[in-house]
């Protein structure tokens, strides 16, 4: 079993307090800028202009990753891929270290308890693969990724994966 499928990803204190943190803030910072944030995919278009005209480059940007306003769009990104989709949020339950190139922030994923066994059984022969069809998005990255990559990557692109997953299940179903 991949750890992001185990109780301890799904529940725990760094991304209850985390979740918590930003669902309290979200009404002021929608107040803030501008009001209208319905978790649409148009408000992730909302969402990158904000984030474009705030800051001019990836290392400003990254400088401001934990900062509140990153760390609340970071979970409005996931709210708007979560609400259509079924992602649920995942966090690794302790600390990453420090001196590790890995994440840590929360993430999205497709849960397996909301797969049918007949995806569940074709999941488990992509993963002999060594492939897992299921979208996963660390919202902060897709963030950061607007000032690494370029003009050409928008927000919006991490609906793809969810949408390439949903294809994916039709075709496991039919």
């Amino acid at each position: 079993m991949n750890p992001i499928d185990t109780p301890e990803w799904a529940d725990n204190p760094r991304l209850n307090t985390w979740l918590a943190t930003q669902r309290e803030a979200f009404p002021a910072w929608a107040a803030e800028h501008g009001g209208g944030w319905d978790f649409t995919t148009d408000s992730l278009d909302r969402l990158e202009a904000l984030l474009r005209s705030t800051f001019a480059t990836w290392e400003d940007a990254n400088d401001a990753a934990d900062g509140p306003l990153l760390s609340l769009a970071a979970w409005y990104v996931g709210e708007t891929l979560l609400r259509p989709y079924g992602a649920r949020w995942r966090c690794v339950p302790t600390p990453p270290d420090p001196e590790l190139p890995v994440g840590g922030q929360p993430i999205l994923i497709i849960p397996l308890e909301t797969m049918t066994e007949q995806e569940l059984a074709a999941l488990e022969k992509e993963e002999a693969r060594g492939d897992d069809p299921r979208p996963y998005v660390e919202p902060i990255s897709e963030i950061l990724s607007l000032f690494a990559v370029g003009p050409d990557h928008r927000l919006r692109d991490a609906l793809e994966w969810f949408d390439d997953f949903e294809e994916w299940r039709r075709e496991v179903r039919a």
